[in-house]
């Protein structure tokens, strides 16, 4: 067995697990600094009933640290990411496999109660292998979807809320390296997909690049379709004009600007409307030239300013400055945060898998957790660890270390 690779999968599904060395060495009645050298590695030998014991007391399969994770090893991903951002995707892989990974390991605890959810996002998915008509299809899609869920000519107030509750597909803002917009993650065994966009985006291009995930899994492109290399493919294309469409329907664009009673909209007529659908500045004055309403001359005219600098000309500066700090939180599946919350509430993960998900400190997470009645039970083990003391993580040391700590510090 590689030691060292081992102690690197005992140390992931630790934090997984949402658990302290501390945490983990007494479920697995080892002492913290025992715990501590395999997972550097640096035990000179390392027994199958040792090992044993910790994969119990993480409730992870003995062959899950001794073979390593399936989930991430299966994982199929796709990233809008700018050219040459190579080492970004990885990155970016690497957060959404955690978050499959717990998905993963929740379904020993916590029964998959959404299953029928991903049925319905099945149902509207259509297969387009050839792009023959980019704008035409993206289009056509875009308007069955608004109709079949009853969206009409508005806005979509809150779209992650829309497909994950009406469309039944997870959802996550994270923060990720600047040149990756969003992603698609695909785990094919459990058939579970994510569309990932990026925390650190002003919130009207967290809305696209939502859209644009959205319209590669209902049109089925499959998710190694669409790394970006400097051009625009057609798949890319018909989903840039699902997106648009879904966001800033033509024809609801047009009766806004005559509600407007103007012939020739200015720059104040387009960002309003781009405020009122929730898009760029850019993808309206789009949606203007479809419609006829601007040539590319007069178009160029009114672009420029950026989405900051609109909203504090025309009277809504504060309004989206508090919705770009919201945008930058992180903000996770709802489905996977409510399957780990309940596990949480039974005793199966730490308040450190919460926080990991949400992006909080485990102490805020506690916290409020605690305040809204959510808390996990209290449990012994060996007739001496109250467990309910370990998870609280106030400071006071769990048991007696068998042996001499370690480097002083533990590893969390």
């Amino acid at each position: 067995m590689d030691l060292r690779e081992i102690g690197e999968r005992v140390a992931r599904e630790r934090a997984q697990a949402g658990l302290s060395q501390r945490e983990l060495a007494v479920r697995a009645e080892l002492s913290q600094p025992t715990l501590a050298r395999i997972e550097r590695g640096e035990r000179s030998a390392l027994t199958l009933a040792e090992l044993d014991r910790v994969a119990a007391a993480l409730t992870v399969p003995l062959t899950l640290l001794t073979k390593g994770n399936p989930v991430r090893q299966r994982m199929q991903v796709a990233a809008r990411a700018s050219e040459g951002a190579e080492e970004e995707l990885r990155q970016a892989e690497g957060l959404v496999g955690e978050i499959l990974a717990l998905d993963d390991r929740l379904d020993r605890f916590v029964p998959d109660g959404h299953k029928a959810d991903r049925q319905r996002a099945a149902r509207l998915k259509r297969t387009l292998t050839q792009v023959v008509d980019a704008e035409r299809e993206g289009r056509d899609l875009a308007e069955r979807l608004r109709e079949r869920l009853g969206l009409g000519l508005g806005p979509v107030p809150d779209l992650a809320e829309l497909v994950e509750s009406a469309i039944g597909l997870d959802t996550a803002a994270l923060t990720l390296p600047q040149d990756v917009s969003g992603f698609t993650a695909l785990d094919p065994d459990r058939e579970v997909t994510i569309s990932v966009v990026n925390a650190s985006h002003v919130p009207e291009r967290q809305r696209f690049s939502l859209a644009h995930e959205l319209g590669h899994v209902l049109l089925s492109d499959g998710v190694a379709a669409h790394r970006l290399d400097g051009r625009r493919t057609p798949a890319e294309k018909r989903c840039d004009a699902f997106a648009r469409h879904l966001l800033a329907p033509a024809e609801g664009v047009r009766r806004w600007m005559e509600c407007l009673s103007v012939t020739e909209p200015g720059r104040r007529e387009c960002a309003m409307a781009a405020r009122h659908y929730g898009v760029s500045l850019p993808v309206l004055l789009i949606q203007c030239k479809e419609l006829g309403l601007l040539t590319d001359a007069q178009a160029k005219k009114v672009q420029g300013p950026t989405g900051r600098e609109l909203a504090w000309t025309y009277g809504w500066g504060p309004q989206y400055s508090v919705e770009c700090e919201a945008a930058t939180r992180v903000r996770p599946p709802r489905r996977i945060m409510e399957r780990a919350v309940e596990a949480y509430r039974t005793g199966h993960i730490g308040v450190r898998a919460i926080a990991s998900l949400s992006g909080a400190e485990p102490r805020t997470t506690e916290r409020e957790l605690d305040e809204a009645g959510i808390r996990p039970p209290q449990v012994v083990l060996s007739g001496r660890v109250d467990v309910r003391g370990l998870i609280a993580r106030r400071g006071r040391p769990a048991h007696r270390a068998t042996e001499p700590p370690e480097d002083g510090q533990e590893q969390r």
